[in-house]
């Protein structure tokens, strides 16, 4: 799954800080207290997870952006201090793909887009190109509904944050987040399959259905000799009877047709109600077309405002990007401006009076982000109104014509055969005819009965070819589930050899690892002894067994193209361990790490690390990037200005 991050923005009541973000890796590192995990948490905050609330957040924080590409989109992801429902999401992606909405983090009542898209993890699998396994809300209550898994669940395995690298492996302990890490690494290797599923239901379901057909057919037996409905040739004398009759009746009104008055009187009233009909006919078309005109151009006004806000973002970042520079040469013809000498409140390039007005603040341009994410939302709603109008419009409209059409029908009919002298004749044909045929249609229904229940037996034994084939499906979705093993054991090794790699302590090249697909847990044998997260004691030797397990996890999902987002944000992964008396361990941590984002890079896999400490990749790795974060000048905090606890 293609997630790249591209850069962080930060506003506090007093200055926009950014982050840019290496393709392969970036690196933040310098003493406590200077936001470096804060970046993280940020990152975390946009893609719909909770924020710490530190001082320094509490006091300054006003919102945050983030720039990032999933699948074929460019993304910018915002939130605000105060956002506690929704994010607010704009896109861009190949041809004319542009939107912006308010994504709620929990699912909504009704879709946000026209996909199955109710929430923010929705929409970031939809971007993404990638369909999402669902999973039952309650995994032990087997009536519990099918959901979609969460871009949350999926998160927890590419963001290892400090707080729990040492006490958690990825909350399988927790009973109720273990069991959305196991659909995760379900939905990683293959191993859950929605056909298994789909194929499971739809043969319990032909199986209830073949079974209520034989039962139909018993039951409606069962019936018909109970109240002596007779056979199949007593019903059709008695039809071949009631149609004898109906043919009389046929010819009585057909004489009455041909000796009534030449003369026909058509109902006026009739005809007024046509007219008045028509002139509704025409004002409902005009008021569809004037309402489909009115859309299109909210529609394009939407756009405007999407492509106005863009542009107002690049206008700030502009001006702040060239405050103050001041220019020795003409930008439009290169002639020397630099000994010109002009009045103070002149401007030197130009000679116009100098402007004091400031870049817009950045409280201000958090308002105006807001007023255009305010318009666009009113202006969706708009639309969305409109729509559900015209579609009732056009529903009234069809009405309205079919009504017509029956009363023009009618009309003709009364034209045809209207005599006041001979109404009340022909309502007492009528009134035997419509009898007569009534009973035809149900002499009729009755003489099919035994036709149905025949056909009845014939398709409950045509179902039994369906259950076969049902069946050999399963088995083959069953055979092709093996793949996953293969994906799992690949794991199982890569972690291994991670370890291995690293130098974790205790683990030998005779040791085996296995990775049991019941509950997921990694287990080091060591001859009879075997151990697993929960048994390492050391809180250093748990932060390294989780890094390394990200590491393979995130290796194997490049090599066989699984659903795993290609990004890793690693949270202090020296935690608990010491460079100085760990000096070769660390080193060959980050060895791996730089290894990893120099082998895959083609493939796009990208690091953020976080640490106190700074350790230089020993090899050559092309767009690595640190950025050294110590509350000076030269290395500013995240929010530089702010002094505090």
């Amino acid at each position: 799954m293609r997630i790249i991050l591209v850069r962080l923005i930060v506003r506090t009541r007093r200055t926009v800080e950014s982050v840019f973000f290496s393709e392969s890796v970036t690196y933040l590192h310098g003493p406590v207290g200077t936001g470096k995990s804060t970046v993280a948490r940020m990152i975390d905050f946009c893609l719909g997870g909770d924020l710490e609330r530190t001082p320094a957040i509490q006091q300054e924080f006003v919102a945050a952006e983030l720039e990032v590409v999933v699948g074929e989109h460019r993304c910018v992801i915002e939130r605000s201090s105060d956002d506690t429902q929704s994010v607010r999401v704009t896109w861009a992606g190949p041809g004319d793909d542009l939107g912006s909405i308010s994504a709620p983090l929990d699912a909504a009542p009704d879709p946000v887009l026209d996909a199955e898209v109710f929430n923010l993890s929705d929409l970031v699998f939809h971007l993404a190109g990638v369909e999402p396994i669902k999973v039952r809300r309650r995994t032990r209550d087997a009536d519990s509904p099918l959901v979609r898994l969460s871009i949350r669940d999926i998160w927890r395995f590419c963001y290892l944050d400090q707080a729990h690298l040492d006490s958690s492996f990825f909350r399988f302990e927790d009973p109720f987040r273990g069991r959305k890490s196991q659909d995760a690494m379900r939905f990683f290797t293959g191993l859950h399959s929605e056909r298994l599923s789909q194929l499971e239901s739809e043969l319990a379901t032909t199986l209830d259905e073949q079974r209520s057909k034989r039962q139909a057919v018993e039951q409606i037996r069962s019936f018909m000799s109970r109240f002596d409905l007779g056979s199949e040739l007593e019903i059709r004398a008695q039809l071949d009877e009631a149609n004898h009759a109906l043919g009389e009746l046929q010819r009585r009104r057909d004489e009455l047709e041909r000796t009534r008055s030449a003369d026909t009187h058509p109902s006026d009233s009739l005809r007024r109600t046509l007219r008045s009909l028509g002139s509704e006919v025409d004002d409902i078309r005009r008021a569809v077309i004037e309402s489909e005109s009115t859309i299109a151009e909210q529609i394009a006004l939407r756009a405007e405002l999407i492509t106005a806000k863009t542009k107002a973002e690049r206008a700030d970042q502009a001006g702040r990007v060239l405050e103050g520079v001041e220019y020795k040469r003409c930008p439009q013809c290169g002639t020397d401006v630099s000994a010109r000498e002009v009045a103070p409140e002149l401007c030197g390039l130009c000679g116009s009076v100098r402007d004091d007005l400031q870049a817009a603040p950045s409280l201000e341009l958090e308002a105006l982000r807001r007023d255009f994410n305010e318009r666009i939302d009113r202006i969706a709603e708009s639309i969305g109104r409109r729509e559900r109008q015209l579609n009732r419009m056009k529903r009234q409209l069809a009405q309205a014509e079919e009504r017509k059409a029956l009363l023009d029908q009618q009309l003709q009919e009364e034209l045809e055969r209207y005599d006041s002298s001979f109404v009340e004749s022909i309502r007492l044909v009528e009134r035997e005819s419509a009898t007569l045929s009534e009973r035809v249609r149900s002499l009729e229904r009755l003489q099919h009965m035994p036709e149905a229940i025949d056909d009845l037996e014939e398709e409950a034994g045509a179902l039994q070819g369906r259950i076969d084939r049902l069946r050999s499906q399963l088995e083959e979705e069953r055979a092709r589930l093996q793949g996953a093993d293969e994906k799992i054991r690949a794991v199982a090794e890569e972690f291994k050899d991670v370890m291995l790699r690293v130098g974790f302590p205790g683990v030998s090249e005779t040791d085996d690892v296995t990775l049991d697909p019941r509950n997921w847990r990694p287990t080091v044998s060591h001859g009879a002894q075997e151990w697993s997260f929960w048994d390492v004691g050391s809180g250093g030797k748990k932060t390294l067994f989780n890094v390394c397990y990200a590491l393979a996890l995130h290796a194997v999902a490049l090599r066989h193209e699984m659903p795993v987002p290609s990004l890793l944000v690693l949270d202090s992964p020296t935690k608990n361990i010491s460079e100085d008396e760990d000096t070769e361990l660390v080193q060959s941590l980050y060895t791996e790490i730089y290894q990893l984002a120099r082998d895959r890079e083609g493939q796009g896999l990208q690091f953020l690390l976080i640490d106190s400490d700074f350790f230089p990749p020993g090899i050559d790795l092309p767009n690595f990037v640190d950025r050294r974060m110590a509350g000076t000048d030269e290395a500013p905090s995240l929010i530089p200005y702010y002094v505090g606890p």
